[in-house]
């Protein structure tokens, strides 16, 4: 078998037939990802002082909303799709998209923190500002065409009430995993991927390509949103627990909160826009 077929069985024909997650694609990805993430881009921006905090969590979510609502344009067939990396439309679909988001979003970064200290301008604020410059209309755009209201409403009902109950559960026992901004979003964060998940596979159409995902909705559909809460509680008690450089504590939350947050948003949205219904 050459190389071109190898390439294309293991990490091009989900692609291109809309099939199921590989695990050939689990590890290789999730390989590159963490090298990318704690060997370049943590070092990289620890060393010119960014802080992974609350603030910066919330002027990064426009960029993370910006990647679900372009995944959800491709899912509308209104941007090409291709499996071959040497093509633009790659970057629309996963894993592309990740590459391609990453870019804007550390671009954005770097300009946003020159101009914060050339001008004297709020850096989370510019930073958020530039990210909700390219949502905001293709989001607005996606509204336009919302056919599953109850849906998407349900959704967010259902994260609200959850994380709201968790926070104060958690209070009343004394517990601290919850008492910061960064939990909280982490909690929020896969409660959203959860519930849409959950919602959109067992009331509407919404099919699921991750296969363990797959597994649990089919056998035991709640067992996917506790699932994905508890080991959300597990993480961050570890996190608290035992990593001490507080930048890096930061920084693996908001790694937890954009997986949950880019997945779910991009189920609302794709709940929202009818195209499995």
């Amino acid at each position: 078998m050459d190389p071109g077929s190898i390439f294309y069985e293991f990490f091009a024909q989900r692609i291109a037939e809309r099939g199921l997650y590989g695990p050939a694609e689990y590890i290789v990805y999730g390989a590159i990802m963490l090298f990318l993430l704690f060997f370049v881009i943590f070092p990289l921006l620890d060393k010119r002082g960014v802080k992974f905090n609350t603030k910066f969590m919330l002027a990064l979510l426009p960029y993370v909303l910006l990647g679900s609502a372009l995944r959800v344009l491709e899912d509308m067939a209104l941007l090409p799709r291709s499996w071959n990396p040497l093509e633009l439309a790659y970057y629309f679909v996963t894993p592309g998209i990740f590459l391609f988001i990453a870019t804007v979003t550390l671009v954005s970064l770097v300009v946003s923190l020159f101009a914060s200290k050339k001008f004297n301008i709020n850096f989370y604020k510019l930073f958020a500002c530039i990210g909700l410059i390219f949502a905001l209309p293709i989001v607005f755009f996606e509204f336009l065409n919302f056919q599953a209201w109850i849906g998407v409403i349900e959704v967010l009902l259902l994260v609200a009430v959850t994380t709201a109950l968790l926070i104060f559960i958690s209070g009343k026992l004394g517990k601290k995993i919850l008492k910061t901004g960064l939990n909280r979003l982490a909690l929020a964060s896969q409660a959203l991927d959860g519930f849409a998940t959950f919602v959109a596979t067992k009331f509407f159409f919404c099919g699921e390509q991750h296969p363990l995902s797959a597994f649990l909705l089919d056998s035991f559909p709640v067992s996917f949103v506790l699932a994905k809460i508890g080991l959300v509680f597990v993480i961050l008690y570890f996190v608290d627990k035992e990593i001490k450089n507080e930048n890096l504590r930061g920084f693996i939350k908001i790694v937890i909160i954009i997986l949950g947050f880019a997945t779910g948003l991009r189920d609302v949205l794709t709940l929202g826009v009818g195209t499995c219904l």
